[in-house]
């Protein structure tokens, strides 16, 4: 038997192509977590996963004192923020004390997710999870950029929105082309040539 979605063999019995994940026959959500399970266990995990996560976790605790050390009245801004949302009725832009902090954290995190990103793509076999953390450092420095063309007066509340979902959806487009057309893992020619 073969799947009528990609054309490949499918084992004895299969309620899901093992390539592709279409649905083969009848349906049971049974057969459906017994995919998303062996989905998962085939995932080819490294306990590396879990130290670069661990050291990118640091580095934002890093960045979260620094602001705290900077910034040492950062929770009473953002408890004033919180109470202007009951003041006015809905959500309103931050005051220009707090878009500051706003500003050193996407600044922050973006130039360390590039850094740890590209630590990455040097010491491990992986490709297209740092290219897709780049993406996203990428996107937190465009937020910091906007933020502060609109506390200098550069752009308006309404531009400020714009540019903002402008950039999201590009973002979001960059990392589904990442994820579809990159391989996640790079091949033993490319670790030897880098």
């Amino acid at each position: 038997m073969f799947c009528q979605s990609c054309g490949k063999e499918l084992a004895p019995g299969a309620a899901y192509c093992q390539n592709c994940g279409a649905r083969v026959g009848e349906y049971s959500p049974a057969d459906w977590w017994a995919w998303r399970r062996e989905r998962w266990e085939r995932r080819d995990w490294e306990p590396v996963d879990a130290a670069w996560g661990a050291i990118r976790g640091v580095g934002f605790l890093i960045i979260i004192g620094l602001m705290v050390f900077w910034y040492p009245d950062v929770f009473t801004l953002f408890v004033k923020y919180l109470e202007s949302w009951g003041i006015y009725g809905h959500p309103v832009l931050p005051p220009h004390d707090l878009g500051q902090v706003f500003i050193f954290l996407f600044t922050a995190g973006g130039l360390w997710g590039l850094a740890s990103s590209g630590l990455r793509l040097v010491f491990t076999s992986r490709f297209a999870r740092p290219l897709r953390d780049v993406v996203g450092a990428l996107f937190s420095l465009y937020v910091a950029f906007i933020l502060t063309q609109f506390y200098s007066g550069n752009i308006h509340g309404a531009g400020l929105v714009l540019v903002f979902f402008v950039g999201l959806a590009i973002m979001v487009m960059a990392n589904a082309l990442v994820s579809h057309f990159l391989p996640r893992r790079r091949t033993q020619a490319q670790l030897r040539n880098s």
